[in-house]
């Protein structure tokens, strides 16, 4: 059976009153249920062929309710963890690395200039990436299109703010960081970078995933 606009417009509703409001969610979903219904060749009537192919999805689009917080559908919470850990995972692991290499140079070149560039480059840096936030913040604000991806990024954003207090906070200090860190020990100096590193990496991944959601709203011609 060939579906109407119609009946592609029902069972879009339909998703969006069960809470599938992501686009990129909401029409990968659209797509198979309209290939699940189209595909039934032995069913001609829309309604029990609607109601058989919801029914082949009623795991993704259950209602669940994350830590009491307001209902939303499998697949939409899964989707989002997804994204939650992946985050973790890039942001604890370029963490590491990036405390490592720091804790390394700087005992090999415990030279006061050496210390001061690494920083400064570091935070010229890291305020390059809260701006590109900030203004990509702007435009997913503007252009009023939900996907999962700006989603993620309007509830992480605090992540990019904390950042500037980090920034702020480390550029007051900048002349004095080698009399700050020359009497810590390797463990404290490595902890510091890590908290500092985990924050970038986490406003980098947001930038990641801001890219995510404007490649969203162009492979489906969302604008």
């Amino acid at each position: 059976m060939k579906l109407t606009n119609q009946q592609i417009a029902i069972i879009d509703q339909t998703l969006i009153d069960k809470g599938v409001v992501y686009e990129e969610i909401k029409l990968e979903l659209l797509d198979h249920i309209v290939t699940d219904i189209e595909s039934e060749t032995e069913e001609s009537n829309f309604d029990i062929a609607f109601s058989k192919a919801i029914f082949k999805w009623q795991r993704e689009l259950e209602e669940i309710k994350p830590s009491g917080k307001f209902a939303t559908p499998r697949i939409v919470k899964e989707k989002f963890s997804k994204i939650t850990k992946n985050q973790y995972k890039f942001s604890l692991l370029a963490a590491v690395i990036f405390s490592i290499l720091m804790t390394t140079i700087t005992r090999l070149k415990p030279e006061e200039y050496v210390y001061y560039n690494l920083h400064l480059v570091f935070y010229s840096v890291n305020s390059l990436i809260c701006l590109t936030n900030i203004i990509g913040l702007f435009f997913i604000w503007k252009l009023k299109i939900k996907t999962i991806y700006g989603r993620f990024f309007q509830t992480n954003l605090g992540f990019t703010f904390f950042n500037f207090y980090l920034i702020y906070s480390g550029l007051n200090k900048l002349n004095n960081l080698y009399r700050y860190y020359n009497y810590k020990s390797i463990f404290l100096y490595f902890f510091d970078c890590f908290i500092k590193g985990l924050y970038f990496f986490m406003a980098v991944y947001l930038v990641i995933i801001a890219l995510e959601h404007f490649k969203v709203i162009k492979k489906y011609k969302l604008v």
